[in-house]
């Protein structure tokens, strides 16, 4: 086997390596901001990249007068990097979340039944709530419940605030409901993402 042919089996090999990272870096969906998900996407994006400028460099200047494939690598490079734009313009990792979300969602339900039925005390202004056994990926939970039986409940995920915030809300009541202290509805400020019934994902 010749330098050149290793040469570009090891660019393969890096390039899967680079391009795999970079599709699964979408299903590392977790309730709230993700620092080791935009490591991941970072470093195999930015992988790609320099594979494809080294690979294509070195294709001009070698793999050309030896192979009719010298230029399948970079060619891969661009087809990992697509893909990942297909994947997310058509929602993976949205999908991946609401799978996730329901799977977990009788832990979700519980607390809010526990709000509505009042066995939780939460008054109409939007407060932290005392619960024992949050679910998995959840820093804390934010509600707020009127006498009619609304309830606004904010499950706030875990991450540092200079990534954002994001989490879970379950929103019951209509938006003519006066009687939450807070007059602005915070998820005016937020982007939402419907997952079923009263369920939303939302992000700051």
């Amino acid at each position: 086997m010749d330098f050149e042919t290793i040469i570009m089996r090891t660019a393969y090999r890096f390039i899967i390596l680079w391009g795999g990272g970079l599709l699964l870096s979408q299903l590392l969906v977790t309730p709230g901001p993700n620092i080791f998900q935009g490591a991941v996407f970072l470093i195999c994006f930015l992988g790609l990249v320099f594979t494809f400028i080294t690979t294509l460099i070195v294709g001009f200047a070698s793999w050309k007068k030896s192979s009719r494939l010298w230029i399948c690598p970079a060619l891969l490079c661009i087809a990992f990097i697509l893909s990942f734009i297909i994947c997310a313009r058509i929602g993976v990792p949205s999908s991946v979340d609401a799978w996730r979300f329901k799977k977990h969602m009788a832990a979700y339900d519980k607390i809010v039944d526990s709000i509505q039925s009042g066995v939780v005390p939460c008054g109409s202004t939007i407060t932290g709530i005392n619960i024992t056994n949050l679910p998995s990926g959840i820093r804390n939970i934010l509600a707020a419940r009127c006498p009619d039986g609304s309830v606004f409940v904010e499950f706030v995920g875990k991450g540092s605030s200079f990534a954002g915030h994001s989490g879970y809300l379950y929103k019951d009541y209509t938006e003519t409901n006066n009687c939450f202290a807070n007059k602005i509805r915070p998820e005016q400020n937020w982007h939402l993402r419907h997952i079923i019934g009263n369920w939303y994902k939302f992000f700051d």
